[in-house]
């Protein structure tokens, strides 16, 4: 299965950075168990942030959302649930901010089309937080259970993960969403890559119009029901290498544990059908609408950190 690894031992700096009101912020970094091209990318890159009392065993692993203005923002997040007694790891998700390779963008990379390319970039980042689980283990943290955190792509990320590793229990998705035909053809986060397609792709290696786009998932649902547990990704015929990324693949192998979903009435990024069938494929877990675009959705952070603790720390 392409999101398993290998475990072993492997060795980690841990530095402590800060301390405020008692809770303890360290700096986590090791070697990625994925090599790439890309030195900056094969450093795995965490923020510990660890309360002087702690009220759950289970850590939360904490997902920014794609390019370069969100981690100042989100960050607020897993410092909070740290000041609620919750250990917090926030990951530097692969070719994202300092672990962007030099001439690209900050999260870009995994706009480009091509398929192998990004099949790897998104295994990379789901062993990159099934490591750092590995680390959080190690030092003591967990007995084995997490919670999870993900903010649009950090959500698309974050499915993935908590569908191929069952030490995930409680899962946060804020503005995310799944399948490919829709967020690729109508989001307005897509429209370059949907450009791209019109006028350079190679068609063979990756790119579609819409209409092959179409034609390629007419089977999709027939294919997500023929999986019935995650080692099935290699057995399961699928006709284009995206299902295999693909959050709406994972989605039914999360269902029974406890989920809370928010969505944007006006999300401009995540498309209301994609949003739907995320939720849908779920086994449709408790979800939340708010008046807001994708961007100013944090204007209800509190709101969703107070439903988000009631989650991690009781499980309700």
């Amino acid at each position: 299965m392409i999101y398993e690894y290998q475990k072993k031992d492997f060795e980690f700096s841990k530095k402590l950075i800060g301390e405020t009101n008692g809770i303890k912020q360290f700096r986590v970094e090791f070697n990625s168990f994925v090599t790439t091209p890309y030195d900056e990318a094969n450093k795995v890159v965490g923020f510990l942030f660890v309360p002087p009392q702690v009220k759950s065993r289970k850590p939360l692993i904490f997902l920014h959302g794609m390019g370069n203005r969100n981690f100042s923002p989100l960050s607020w997040f897993p410092q909070e649930f740290a000041r609620n007694g919750i250990i917090s790891y926030l990951l530097i998700l692969p070719y994202h901010f300092e672990r962007t390779p030099r001439g690209f963008e900050s999260g870009k990379k995994y706009l480009i089309d091509d398929m192998d390319d990004s099949i790897e970039d998104f295994r990379h980042a789901v062993i990159d937080i099934r490591t750092s689980m590995d680390f959080l283990e190690k030092e003591g943290f967990s007995d084995e259970k997490f919670s999870i955190m993900g903010f649009s792509f950090g959500g698309m990320i974050g499915t993935i993960a908590m569908g191929v590793d069952n030490r995930i229990n409680e899962g946060v998705f804020v503005v995310t969403g799944g399948n490919y035909r829709y967020i690729t053809w109508k989001s307005f986060a897509t429209r370059l890559i949907r450009k791209k397609y019109e006028t350079e792709s190679n068609f063979g290696l990756y790119g579609c119009t819409e209409k092959k786009c179409v034609e390629i998932h007419k089977n999709f649902y027939e294919y997500i029901e023929n999986l019935k547990k995650p080692m099935d990704l290699d057995k399961v015929p699928y006709t284009k290498g995206c299902f295999l990324f693909d959050p709406l693949t994972f989605a039914h192998f999360i269902k029974g544990r406890k989920v809370v979903l928010y969505n944007a009435v006006f999300d401009e990024v995540i498309p209301r059908k994609a949003a739907n069938e995320l939720w849908q494929e779920m086994g449709k877990p408790e979800r939340h609408w708010l008046f807001a675009d994708h961007v100013t959705i944090i204007l209800y952070r509190k709101q969703i950190l107070n439903r988000a603790l009631k989650l991690f720390i009781n499980s309700v």
